[in-house]
């Protein structure tokens, strides 16, 4: 029993001692290593180098940040859009389905300009309407004459400004055109109040 105590003590001791004299050899190993690299100069270089690491560390972080803010930035203004999209294709659909209906104005409503009225369609959202589809960038109440109401010095002038919001290559046709007249009509200030202007000749369906 004692030897078996004698022998554990003695075998601790060697291990201990071992362990010392492996941390000792480990130490002087680095301690020259370091030396070594001090003498030949290259310690300031390293150090340098491991600077220039840190800095480019450090600017791939910023980088990586200024990314997720315009991720973000622009995710919330991608949800602001969509939010407004669903707003005005719930306020056309309202629109559609009111039995009022809402003209389309183009122009500026001032003297010279005189009011022309024009009923228009779109034969393109006629035919989806007819087949029970929905075009897919007008509206569907295109597929029944709209009143457009172009303000202009003449017809020409009206006529030229129609196809150019409405082109026929988008599938616009005016079924019917004429110069409005009455209250809606502007007025000549310098002719005096209640005067209205002379109506333009009768215009012809573009």
């Amino acid at each position: 029993m004692l030897n078996g105590v004698i022998e554990l003590v003695r075998f601790a001791v060697v291990t201990f001692l071992a362990a010392v004299a492996a941390n000792v050899i480990v130490s002087l190993v680095a301690y020259a290593c370091a030396k070594m690299i001090r003498v030949q100069g290259q310690e300031t270089a390293m150090r340098d180098r491991l600077a220039r690491y840190a800095r480019i560390a450090t600017g791939l972080t910023n980088r990586v940040e200024a990314r997720k803010n315009t991720a973000a930035g622009a995710a919330t203004h991608l949800f602001g859009a969509q939010r407004h999209e669903k707003q005005l294709k719930g306020r056309i659909r309202e629109l559609e389905n009111s039995p009022h209906r809402f003209v389309r104005m183009i122009g500026a409503e001032q003297f010279p300009n005189k009011p022309y009225e024009f009923l228009v369609i779109n034969t393109s959202v006629a035919h989806q309407v007819k087949r029970g589809e929905k075009h897919p960038f007008y509206d569907s109440s295109w597929a029944q004459p709209c009143p457009v109401h172009v303000w202009a010095r003449g017809p020409e002038e009206a006529k030229a400004e129609f196809e150019r919001v409405y082109p026929k290559a988008s599938g616009f046709k005016a079924v019917y055109a004429q110069p409005l007249t009455g209250a809606a009509a502007p007025k000549d200030s310098s002719e005096g109040d209640g005067v209205e202007t002379a109506d333009d000749p009768e215009m012809e369906p573009a």
